[in-house]
């Protein structure tokens, strides 16, 4: 690691000291002394994680090239928010399953390092290194290399890049959003859809259940007219990677059913109809409150209240019922 690259890592490691916990991961497999380019189920995303891990939306990533002998080996700088050091482990244990290590390079807000150990999904024993320092990059890279076993090969860390985690800003006002909850946050990075309360059960199961099975986080809100009418929406939050699966869970959902305006928001803005398909019936314009409104006012309705529901907070399912509810997803939908 040359004068350079030191003085690139300690300006970017700087800035996130005593704001945000920290990671260091592969974001590739090392095979017999070769780097491999990861098949992983991330690798067409701009994250590269599963869209549960990562609904705070309140973090930054940074790349970080090297060279294993002669090959690119890219690791990954994860900066998260502090108060969620459990998701932060689950993050990291998801990249080393799915790239076959056994190590994370964690940095605390107080700049002390750990190299954390992990079997399968749990940390089983950690060492400390001492406040960071640049060179603990190359450390952990020359770890990972003699973990996979590949011989006569030497890490070296070449630069660390710019925060790329880009955020599609839609051109949408995004005032008067109070009553939809997370909506405003999610606006340009996610895909958001929102999807009436059903009550009766599909295949034995309730709407709710399959909402646990999705793992997608939500809103509840509340629409309310003049005329005295009441229903619920559910607002889901949907990363690129899991839209299908949510579209085939509603297609499935609402199968022939006469239903109340499904409505699906772009992370470039743009504000759609669905119907009972989950196909675009209905450009509605960009998204904001007046145009969402008009949805609904159009069909002579009159006095429209939207309300979060307050006492709703979606808390993410059990590691076993996500494994569960993903088996039972794919058995009704392929």
């Amino acid at each position: 690691m040359n004068s350079n690259v030191k003085s690139q890592i300690d300006r970017v490691i700087a800035s996130y000291i005593g704001k945000s916990l920290m990671i260091l991961v592969p974001s590739q497999s090392l095979q017999e002394g070769a780097v491999v380019k990861g098949n992983h189920r991330g690798s067409n995303t701009r994250e590269g994680l599963p869209y549960s891990y990562t609904t705070g939306r309140d973090w930054c990533r940074h790349r970080i090239h090297g060279l294993v002998g002669d090959a690119d080996f890219g690791m990954e700088l994860i900066c998260w928010q502090p108060d969620r050091l459990d998701d932060l482990q689950v993050v990291a244990a998801w990249y080393v399953q799915e790239y076959g290590f056994h190590q994370v390079l964690f940095i605390s807000l107080k700049s002390k390092a750990k190299i954390w150990n992990y079997e399968d999904n749990r940390i089983t024993g950690h060492v400390t290194l001492g406040s960071f320092q640049a060179e603990h990059i190359e450390t952990y890279g020359q770890m990972l290399v003699d973990d996979s076993h590949s011989i006569d090969q030497v890490y070296v860390c070449k630069s660390i890049g710019d925060e790329y985690r880009q955020v599609r800003a839609p051109h949408c006002d995004r005032s008067h959003l109070e009553n939809f909850g997370q909506l405003s946050n999610h606006l340009g990075a996610d895909h958001i859809l929102f999807v009436p309360d059903l009550t009766h059960v599909v295949h034995g199961r309730t709407m709710q259940q399959y909402l646990v099975f999705l793992d997608v986080p939500y809103d509840k809100v509340y629409h309310t007219f003049d005329a005295g009418e009441s229903f619920l929406y559910h607002v889901l939050y949907v990363r690129q990677c899991k839209l299908k699966t949510v579209l085939d869970v509603l297609e499935l959902l609402f199968e022939n059913e006469h239903i109340k305006p499904m409505i699906y928001v772009t992370p470039e803005g743009n504000l759609y109809e669905l119907g009972p398909d989950m196909a675009i019936q209905k450009n509605c314009g960009v998204f904001c409150l007046a145009n969402y409104e008009s949805i609904f006012t159009q069909s002579e309705q009159v006095g429209l209240c939207i309300q979060i529901d307050a006492d709703f907070q979606y808390n993410r399912p059990s590691m076993f019922m996500r494994m569960g509810g993903a088996t039972i997803l794919s058995r009704l939908i392929n």
